[in-house]
């Protein structure tokens, strides 16, 4: 008697469908209203989430994998200035560059918000499927 295995799940995918290239877990884990399963983000999307996560997460905060992420919050308390936002950029780009392989960055734009005490970071890049320029906005406050 032999198992029968689906090659990448055919029996289960829609005709029209496209092809998923890169899947994520949504990072706030609620489930499918309708289906009931975790939702998830798929190719461009996934690729911004991972990009955010990185941005977001500080070195020694991942365990075993101590040199993960981008410890950007030690740029938040420095007086908000042109090298300050200079280093900000070029603290992302390496990491992106470093830890997120499909991804090719090609700008970065950080300018600092005195009024609100925070940073917004401007990311255009291109996903290795695909053709089209992304943009990813991100805000970093001062929090204390």
């Amino acid at each position: 008697m032999g198992v029968k295995t689906a090659a990448e799940n055919d029996e289960f995918r829609q005709t029209a469908a496209v092809r998923d290239v890169y899947s994520d877990f949504n990072h706030t884990f609620l489930p499918h209203p309708y289906t009931g399963q975790i939702v998830r983000r798929v190719n461009v999307d996934s690729v911004k989430l991972a990009i955010r996560n990185l941005i977001l997460t500080n070195k020694y905060e991942r365990l075993r994998n101590p040199r993960f992420g981008c410890n950007i919050t030690r740029y938040l308390f420095e007086p908000l200035e042109p090298r300050v936002e200079r280093e900000i950029e070029d603290t992302i780009k390496y990491t992106i560059e470093a830890f997120e392989p499909r991804a090719q960055v090609q700008e970065i734009k950080a300018t600092a918000a005195e009024d609100t005490n925070s940073v917004n970071v401007f990311i255009k890049f291109n996903v290795l499927t695909s053709k089209d320029i992304q943009d990813l906005n991100i805000t970093l406050y001062r929090v204390r």
